[in-house]
This record gives structure tokens, C-alpha cells and sequence, in this order.
């Protein structure tokens, strides 16, 4: 075998050497999630948000999740929010999403970090109410 033909051969080993063993530590984040919603509790309304269902689904990088959205007194629903978002080759997952009614609104991001099949994901929701802006942080639990 020729030196050149050599060469050739051990690069082409070692670069499938190194992307399986790249490979072999690449974490696949894909799959169905189901999560906990908790978060303050809103001046306006009548009960806090405790343990509220979340669907979340991530595909190649890519994240998108909803719940039900109910009104001020939790007695009907009023929407889904809905969102969308990135999921790091380390974990790292950033959501951002929201609802529009006709006067009222709800923007929302949460962010944390995927490890095993679960993440704590600390958030924020951001509530247009009869005129008036309201913050308050939220905890998204999520597990495969």
C-alpha cells in the first residue's frame, strides 16, 4: 500500500472514529413531555395556578408546547397558550409563546435546562387584564 493510500486510509479511521465517538455522547432531547405549570397567583383572580397540564414536543432542536387557558375565575376556558422554541445539544431550552383575546392577553417565556428526561424551567408571564399589565414568575416541570 502506497504511503499516500495510508494516509488516507488511518484519516478516513479516524474521522469515523471521532464521529462515533461524538456520536455516542450526543444526547437526543426528542419526544413527548408532559409538564406541570405552577405559577403566582394573579391579583384578579380567584384561585392560583397550581400544577396546570402542559403538552410540550421537541423534534430536532425544536420545541413547541400548549395548555387550556382559563378565565379570572377558572370556570371556563378562554384559550390555549402556545408556544415555540429551541432545544440546546446540551439541554439548554428557551420557550417563548402566549394568547390574544379580544382585550385581553398573556405573553409567556420559560427556560431552564433538560437532564435525564426532565427539566425545572423557571418562567414569566406577562397578563393584559381589563387594561392592565400584571407580571408574575411561574415553574414549568416537565418530564418525559
Amino acid at each position: 500500500m502506497s504511503a499516500f493510500r495510508k494516509s488516507g486510509f488511518a484519516a478516513a479511521l479516524a474521522a469515523t472514529c471521532f464521529a462515533w465517538v461524538g456520536g455516542a455522547h450526543a444526547q437526543s432531547f426528542d419526544g413527548q413531555y408532559k409538564g406541570l405549570l405552577t405559577c403566582a397567583k394573579l391579583t384578579f383572580t380567584d384561585a392560583v395556578l397550581d400544577n396546570e397540564p402542559v403538552d410540550l414536543k421537541i423534534t430536532n432542536g425544536k420545541a413547541s408546547y400548549s395548555r387550556t387557558l382559563y378565565g379570572a375565575n377558572r370556570s371556563q376556558i378562554v384559550g390555549k397558550e402556545t408556544g415555540t422554541g429551541t432545544v440546546g445539544a446540551d439541554g439548554t431550552i428557551a420557550l417563548a409563546g402566549g394568547w390574544t383575546g379580544k382585550r385581553d392577553s398573556l405573553k409567556a417565556s420559560y427556560g431552564g435546562r433538560l437532564q435525564g428526561g426532565t427539566a425545572t424551567l423557571a418562567g414569566k408571564h406577562v397578563v393584559i387584564y381589563q387594561g392592565r399589565s400584571h407580571d408574575r414568575s411561574c415553574t414549568l416541570t416537565v418530564k418525559k
